[in-house]
């Protein structure tokens, strides 16, 4: 057993360079455009296991200029408890580790931001590429990691033509809005939620059927703020409240619990969310409402990725199809 062996040692014992040795040591020897010889490969591993040589991430990117690393950046305010955010990353770590490759997890801050770190983490070979998930403006970050030419992938939400995989949310809106109306709805109420693709989507697919003049209120996305607005959209006698997300329409079932007027629901009042969080099974009346997906756009996300890092191919966008689910909010009870 060697105390101080390197790459550089085991190329001179190999015969080869500390390139080559790196190359297979990070397993590009087959997927890189330099072919390595399976008898050079075989070669550098017996000598690796003869000196008990466990390779340093440092020296590994210092000679081949990859980290193995795809960064997570949750942008704005979003936290890791949210949890279409959350399958993101659960979907986002489990395909990188298939590939070889692991998920550094990074929150949007003002220091983030204005020490330009995201420019100064693909600097320091800290990583490959970046997904970022749930962005919602055209932010200068964006400009200039276009600029410098770094690979990155918006996760959930489109923007102009950045690659992006999200899912059809708007159509996901409409079955559920034809899904209402089909079972007699004819007054419909929508509640809004905030700026970004994904609210615009699901936005436009409740107009889309509902009538361009039909009700719309400013929401939000937390129970809280479902519950504040419930009692304004009462006020339009509707017989089906869409809610932009699952959130707002457990605040409605919590201002209709307190109203005396939940047993209105199905029966008189259909109720309608969005995400399939998991609040939405376990309420009072479990919700109709669809699946973006998150984890499936995750893997998607990845593996466009991956492939754009080992073979080159252009990044590109992807929309994934929801899962629409009906539950007790809209069916009639038996």
């Amino acid at each position: 057993m060697a105390s101080n062996a390197n790459i550089r040692e085991i190329a001179r014992r190999a015969g080869c360079s500390p390139s080559t040795v790196s190359r297979v040591l990070s397993n590009q020897s087959a997927n890189g455009s330099v072919k390595i010889s399976t008898a050079t490969c075989e070669k550098i591993m017996a000598i690796c296991a003869e000196l008990d040589y466990t390779p340093s991430i440092h020296a590994a990117r210092l000679f081949s200029r990859r980290s193995k690393v795809i960064g997570l950046l949750a942008a704005g305010e979003l936290q890791w408890d949210d949890e279409n955010l959350a399958r993101a990353l659960s979907g986002t770590c489990s395909c990188l580790s298939e590939y070889g490759y692991r998920c550094l997890p990074l929150q949007y801050r003002e220091d983030f931001i204005k020490n330009k770190e995201y420019l100064s983490i693909f600097r320091r070979c800290e990583v490959d590429a970046l997904i970022i998930y749930g962005e919602i403006e055209d932010q200068p970050y964006l400009h200039e990691l276009t600029a410098e030419k770094m690979p990155f992938m918006l996760l959930g939400n489109r923007i102009k033509d950045y690659p992006a995989v999200s899912a059809d949310q708007k159509t996901g809106t409409e079955i559920l809005v034809k899904h209402c109306i089909e079972r007699g709805a004819s007054k419909l109420v929508y509640l809004d939620l905030c700026r970004g693709d994904s609210s615009e989507q699901r936005r436009n697919g409740f107009l889309n059927i509902a009538g361009k003049e039909a009700p719309i209120i400013s929401g939000g996305i937390s129970v809280a703020a479902g519950y504040q607005v419930a009692a304004e959209a009462m006020k339009y006698s509707p017989d089906a409240i869409i809610a932009g997300n699952d959130a707002l329409a457990v605040g409605v079932e919590k201002y209709l619990l307190e109203q005396n007027k939940l047993d209105l629901v199905p029966s008189s009042l259909l109720l309608t969310g969005g995400d399939n969080i998991e609040m939405s099974k376990y309420c009072t009346l479990p919700l109709s409402t669809f699946d973006q997906r998150s984890t499936d756009c995750a893997k998607l996300c990845v593996e466009i990725i991956v492939s754009h890092l080992e073979k080159q191919t252009p990044l590109r966008s992807e929309v994934l199809p929801v899962e629409v689910i009906f539950r007790d909010s809209t069916e009639p009870q038996i």
